[in-house]
């Protein structure tokens, strides 16, 4: 079976020889990175997990966001607050 190539290489190849043509290219330094962008919720920590679409527990999350008609941060926040109450968490790291 032949490698397929990407969608993307002609543009990529053209790019690279109109960047090689131009002499003048002028290059920042390494230590003048772009600030990395705070994305679409500054301010908020991302916490999750990949999961086989198959897996039953997987399948009952999303089936119980969609009956309860809340969001899956709604759901994880409130499981991780429970989960945390169960192993009394605050006492055991000493933030009690």
């Amino acid at each position: 079976m032949a490698r397929r190539s990407s969608l993307l290489a002609p543009a990529v190849a053209t790019k690279a020889k109109s960047e090689s043509a131009s002499p003048e290219r002028v290059t920042s330094p390494p230590d003048a990175r772009a600030p990395r962008s705070s994305g679409q919720r500054p301010g908020k920590y991302h916490l999750g997990a990949y999961f086989d679409p198959a897996d039953p527990t997987a399948e009952a999350f999303r089936v119980l966001a969609a009956r309860t008609r809340r969001s899956h941060q709604e759901l994880l926040a409130e499981a991780i607050a429970e989960l945390v109450a169960k192993y009394d968490a605050d006492k055991q790291f000493g933030r009690a």
